[in-house]
């Protein structure tokens, strides 16, 4: 059975497509891996490249960029979705199955992308449900050194720490502490204090644990549509609603992604042109544009063809 490698790229620059999925591809065959990238109509490169690389865009629309500059757009979709929970909650049968069908499409439409995601994922492995493991990642500021498949537990759901950053901790860059309390308020937040922030950028299971996921967040994204902070859904849905017996939560120095946030500049080392953690390649390193070094690492590995 084949993996996959999911990434959702709306308005993404070239550049740093390009490196997402050659970095993929140097290491990945498409006889192993397939790659499946959303993305809205950015231009003919984009298609380009996906050709040759054996890639497979799927387009997605959204309008919450024009929903939430507009007052009455806003007000418009407000309202369905209101309404359409009110019915909801009132009919049976078919009806309540078209109707909440009409609800998830209507919060696709409408929510931030980052948080969208997660329901284009969903509805992407409903119909494609046969891979053996199956990542979830950012586009933007993600770069592969190796599969980020091998030598992981495929009967587990694999999450990675961000960088030594926990709930509650003092500290400049502690955006996690806001969001958190901002979606599920201060007493929430109580419960979460000391717990290490996970990131929803980069995750990797089993196939049906990844669709377990996938509809708890998809179910957290419907219940709050007008706060849709995926970092804070996902490190809720994580800690407290998925089996924890059948995760494995990566720290900084273990698993196949490194994330260069926060506190790690103790972490790694580059050597070789590689990043390594205690002599050991990481498959996966992501928010490489956050530390100079790595930065100038990958854009001189993966220059643009454009340039």
């Amino acid at each position: 059975m084949k993996d996959l490698i999911m990434g959702y790229a709306t308005n993404c620059k070239f550049d740093d497509f390009y490196r997402f999925v050659t970095s993929i591809r140097q290491h990945c065959h498409p006889d192993k891996v397939d790659i499946v990238v959303f993305i809205n109509a950015l231009g003919d490169e984009f298609a380009k490249v996906a050709l040759e690389k054996n890639i497979t865009l799927i387009p997605v629309e959204n309008v919450w960029k024009w929903v939430t500059s507009s007052k009455i757009l806003n007000l418009i979709y407000h309202a369905k979705m209101v309404g359409l929970k009110v019915l909801i909650r009132l009919s049976s049968g078919s009806n309540r199955t078209y109707l909440k069908e009409d609800y998830r499409s209507t919060v696709a439409n409408w929510i931030h992308p980052i948080i969208g995601r997660w329901i284009a994922y969903d509805t992407f492995l409903q119909v494609n449900s046969s891979y053996r493991m199956v990542m979830t990642s950012d586009v933007r500021d993600v770069v592969f050194q190796a599969s980020p498949f091998d030598e992981l537990d495929s009967s587990m759901l694999h999450v990675f720490e961000q960088a030594g950053i926990y709930y509650g901790q003092q500290q400049k860059e502690n955006i996690d502490t806001k969001w958190f309390s901002a979606v599920y308020g201060k007493k929430a937040l109580e419960e979460m204090l000391g717990k290490a922030v996970l990131c929803a950028g980069t995750v990797l299971g089993g196939n049906h644990l990844m669709m377990q996921l996938m509809e708890l967040m998809v179910l957290e994204a419907q219940r709050h549509p007008r706060k849709s902070i995926d970092q804070a859904m996902f490190n809720k849905v994580i800690n407290y609603q998925f089996p924890s017996d059948k995760i494995v939560k990566h720290n900084l120095k273990s698993g196949s992604v490194l994330t260069l946030c926060g506190d790690h500049k103790r972490c790694w080392e580059i050597h070789d042109d590689k990043v390594m953690v205690d002599d050991r390649l990481v498959p996966v390193i992501h928010m490489y544009d956050r530390d100079s070094r790595t930065k100038e690492l990958f854009l001189s590995k993966i220059p643009s063809p454009q340039k």
